[in-house]
């Protein structure tokens, strides 16, 4: 892989945030607007794959209308040097993974995790308000500070929802997500909207309180299978320290059939902020 420069135009790269095989993501200062931004650089030797153009332009189309606290707004799509440089907001903290990652980090993290649920349901039902389903939530794709603020980026596969006569004519689509958290109807490349988000929001929150996703597998097929037959899995059978609840409404989020599940990202923050999550505060307070 290519080594970039310290300087891209007017953008002098600082930190590396995060890589993949055909594009980094970096920290920096950009001269042009005077402040700190994070950049995605599509690396020289992938500049003219049109695929990878296409992903980037429709990253910046879902993302410049974004306002929303919890969300990363895209500013602009940039060529120099031959490099095309996504400028977003910079959020200079880890992403939700991290704190999930061990029993240590869990317990860390557990005081604050209703703030972060509802953090990312505020900013999917902004999503879904200007049009767009994530399609992607997981917890790479969320930036999570150590007092429970969160950002959600990664609008690679964000879509519109079809309407009333496009899942007349709809034919299956290939499927698109992340195995580990992905809609039953995703998986089927069925038509979708919002409540796709909310399974993948429950398949997340699942992870938060237990420590690894609701579902796992032999293979992909095996775990993809999981998500369209098996029963949803109990939550406080790994926490016995999360309320009947929360559980119910965890069960709830993770429904096979997109009708038994919340009707909306404002009636899952309803029920995050009304009833009591833990038995006990995780925060030994």
């Amino acid at each position: 892989m290519a080594r970039l420069p310290d300087r891209i135009g007017p953008l002098a790269l600082q930190k590396q945030l995060g890589v993949g095989r055909q594009c980094q993501v970096w920290s920096a200062f950009d001269s042009s607007e005077g402040r700190q931004v994070a950049v995605k650089v599509l690396l020289p030797e992938h500049a003219a794959d049109r695929a990878q153009r296409r992903q980037l332009e429709h990253e910046l189309l879902v993302g410049k209308g974004l306002d929303h606290p919890h969300l990363i707004r895209v500013h602009r799509l940039s060529e120099y040097q031959r490099m095309p440089c996504l400028v977003m907001d910079l959020f200079a903290h880890p992403n939700l993974r991290a704190g999930i990652a061990s029993a240590a980090e869990r317990e860390k993290t557990m005081p604050k995790a209703v703030k972060i649920l509802t953090g990312i349901a505020e900013a999917l039902g902004h999503l879904h308000a200007r049009g767009w389903v994530h399609r992607d939530v997981k917890p790479a794709n969320i930036l999570a500070a150590p007092d429970g603020d969160v950002r959600l980026l990664d609008y690679a596969i964000a879509a519109k929802p079809p309407g009333a006569l496009q899942r007349l004519f709809w034919s299956r689509k290939k499927a698109q997500g992340t195995p580990s958290y992905m809609a039953p109807e995703q998986i089927r490349g069925q038509p979708f909207d919002g409540r796709c988000d909310v399974y993948s929001l429950g398949c997340l929150a699942y992870e938060m309180l237990t420590g690894s996703p609701p579902y796992t597998g032999v293979d992909q097929n095996d775990l993809l299978g999981k998500h369209i037959y098996a029963n949803p899995p109990v939550v406080e059978a790994s926490n016995r320290n999360v309320s009947a609840a929360a559980s119910k409404l965890i069960r709830q989020m993770l429904s096979k059939q997109p009708a038994d599940r919340p009707a909306t990202m404002q009636d899952v923050i309803r029920q995050l902020k009304q009833i009591r999550f833990f038995e006990r505060d995780p925060g030994g307070g």
